[in-house]
């Protein structure tokens, strides 16, 4: 095992430590998560993740692209 020494805004550090321990993990399991993802993941999202309703005209356009994609 190492340490990692970070430097956060105060009361970031506030809220993810309020809301671990509301969890009741630690916040050391929350960061140690995140980097774990990042290496598996090779990739990093800033920001809320959009979540988007598929309807079925944008269902259509996807089965067309993935049709062309495939051949």
């Amino acid at each position: 095992m190492t340490t990692l020494t970070i430097r956060i805004d105060e009361t970031l550090k506030k809220k993810a430590f309020y809301q671990a321990e509301k969890m009741g993990i630690p916040l050391t399991l929350v960061l140690k998560s995140a980097l774990k993802n990042f290496i598996e993941a090779k990739s990093f999202t800033v920001g809320k993740a959009e979540t988007i309703a598929v309807t079925p005209a944008i269902q259509k356009k996807m089965d067309k692209i993935g049709k062309l994609l495939s051949r």
